[in-house]
C-alpha cells in the first residue's frame, strides 16, 4: 500500500452511484431520497444532478438537525428565489417514510444510517435502501492491523528530530526560515511544544524555500513531498512535507482521507500587495480561485485530478509579489486565510530560542504575527476542554 495519498469519498460514492445506475437500481421512474443532512448526502445530490437524476428530498433522524435546515432554506428561499418548485424537500425521517412508497429509493453515505428503523418502516437493504459507501471496507486498517500505534510524544520526537535537521541545514547553508503557527507559540509559550499539540510548522521566504527544495537532500529515513513533483491525487497542499519513511498516518479530515508519513510543513513565505484594499482583494482573489477548483471537483464528481490542472494557477499567487520587496508578507492556503498576513517587519531579523532540548529561529516581531493568529490572549492557556489537538488522525509505525 502506498504511504501517502488522499481518498475522496465524494469520488468512491460517485463511483458506487454509478454501478447502481448501470444496474437499473437507480432510474428516472424512482423517487430518490438521501439519508443525512451531511457533505456525503449533499456531495451525493451533485453527483446525481451531473448524472442527470433529480433528488426528492433529504431525510434525517436529527429532529433539531431537520428544523434548522428547514429555517435556512426558507430564509434563502424568501430572499433569492421566485419559485420553490425546484427545492429539495428536507424532513424528519418518519414524516418521509411513514407512508411505504415502493418507487422511493434511499441512498446513505452515512456511518450512522438507521438499519434497523428503515426495516421496520419496510424499507429492505439492498431493495428499497441502498449505503453507497462500504466503511466496513477499509484498506488502510488492515494494512496497520498488528502495528504499534504512535504516543503524542514519540510522535513529539519524530517531528523535533526532523525540525533539527530543517535548523542545521538552513543555519550552514544561510537559508533564512522561522518556526510559526503552533510551533511558533509553543516555543513562545511552553519553551516547546504545546503540550498537547501533534504538529511542527516553519516558513521559508519564497527565494530561500525555493533553494532549501533545490538544495536539501534528505537520507535514510527521511524525504520530501513536493508540489512541484507531487501526483494532485495523492497530494494537492501548496507547501513542502519532509516526512518519516518509518511511520504511516491517516488523517480525516471533511470528506477526505489523507494517508501519509509522520510529517512537519514546510509553507512558503511570499510577499503580499501593500494597500489594505489590494490585500483584501488578493486574498478574494486567491478564494475565487478556490471556490473554482471545488465547482471543478464537484463537477467532475470528487475526482481529485483536478488538482493538477490548477496548480499553476495557484502557483502564480504564490510568485506574484517579492517578499523581500514588499511591506505586507503571509500564506496562502491555511485555515487562517487574511490573518496569515503580517508587516514584513515581523521578520526583519531572527531570534534563537529554545524549544525543547534544541533551538530553533523566531521572528523578532513575534507579537504581532500571534495576535493576529491567535488574539491578544495567546499567552493564556486556553480551557482544559480545548487542550486538544486540531486533527482527527491515526498514527502507526511501519
Amino acid at each position: 500500500m502506498k504511504t501517502y495519498y488522499v481518498e475522496s469519498l465524494i469520488e468512491k460514492i460517485g463511483q458506487n452511484i454509478k454501478v447502481l445506475i448501470e444496474q437499473k437500481v437507480i432510474t428516472d421512474k424512482k423517487k430518490i431520497v438521501l439519508y443525512g443532512l451531511d457533505t456525503f448526502s449533499f456531495g451525493m445530490r451533485t453527483i446525481l444532478s451531473n448524472l442527470g437524476f433529480k433528488v426528492d428530498s433529504y431525510i434525517s433522524e436529527d429532529s433539531e438537525q431537520v428544523v434548522r435546515y428547514k429555517r435556512h432554506v426558507k430564509a434563502v428561499s424568501s430572499r433569492y428565489l421566485n419559485s420553490l418548485r425546484d427545492l429539495i424537500g428536507i424532513c424528519d425521517l418518519e414524516e418521509r417514510l411513514a407512508d411505504f412508497d415502493e418507487n422511493l429509493l434511499i441512498l446513505s453515505g452515512s456511518k450512522s444510517c438507521p438499519k434497523k428503523r428503515l426495516a421496520e418502516l419496510k424499507y429492505q437493504e439492498q431493495v428499497n435502501y441502498f449505503q453507497v459507501y462500504d466503511w466496513e471496507k477499509d484498506e488502510f486498517s488492515e494494512f496497520v492491523r498488528g502495528k504499534k500505534k504512535i504516543s503524542l510524544k514519540e510522535m513529539q520526537n519524530i517531528e523535533k528530530e526532523m525540525l533539527f535537521q530543517v535548523d542545521q541545514f538552513c543555519i550552514e547553508n544561510g537559508i533564512r526560515y522561522w518556526v510559526c503557527g503552533g510551533t511558533l507559540l509553543g516555543t513562545i509559550r511552553h519553551k516547546g511544544f504545546i503540550p498537547w499539540d501533534d504538529d511542527i510548522d516553519l516558513f521559508l521566504p519564497w527565494k530561500d524555500y525555493k533553494r532549501f527544495l533545490e538544495e536539501f537532500k534528505p537520507t535514510g529515513r527521511y524525504d520530501l513531498i513536493i508540489p512541484d513533483k507531487a501526483d494532485k491525487k495523492d497530494y494537492f497542499e501548496l507547501w513542502t512535507k519532509m516526512i518519516d519513511k518509518h511511520t504511516v498516518v491517516r488523517e480525516h479530515v471533511d470528506f477526505m482521507r489523507k494517508v501519509h508519513p509522520v510529517s512537519i510543513d514546510i509553507f512558503p513565505l511570499i510577499g503580499m500587495p501593500k494597500g489594505a484594499e489590494e490585500r483584501k482583494h488578493f486574498f478574494e482573489e486567491f478564494s475565487e480561485l478556490d471556490k473554482k477548483i471545488w465547482e471543478d471537483f464537484y463537477a467532475n464528481n470528487g475526482r481529485l485530478g483536478v488538482y493538477d490542472k490548477w496548480y499553476p494557477s495557484q502557483k502564480k499567487f504564490l510568485e506574484m509579489y517579492d517578499f523581500d520587496e514588499s511591506s505586507y508578507v503571509g500564506v496562502l492556503g491555511t485555515a487562517y486565510r487574511e490573518n496569515d498576513c503580517t508587516t514584513k517587519k515581523v521578520y526583519d531579523s531572527t531570534l534563537r530560542m529554545s524549544f525543547e532540548d534544541i533551538e530553533v529561529n523566531v521572528p523578532t516581531g513575534f507579537q504581532e504575527y500571534l495576535d493576529n493568529l491567535y488574539g491578544k490572549g495567546w499567552r493564556e492557556l486556553p480551557d482544559e476542554n480545548k487542550r486538544t489537538s486540531h486533527h482527527n488522525m491515526e498514527s502507526y509505525w511501519l
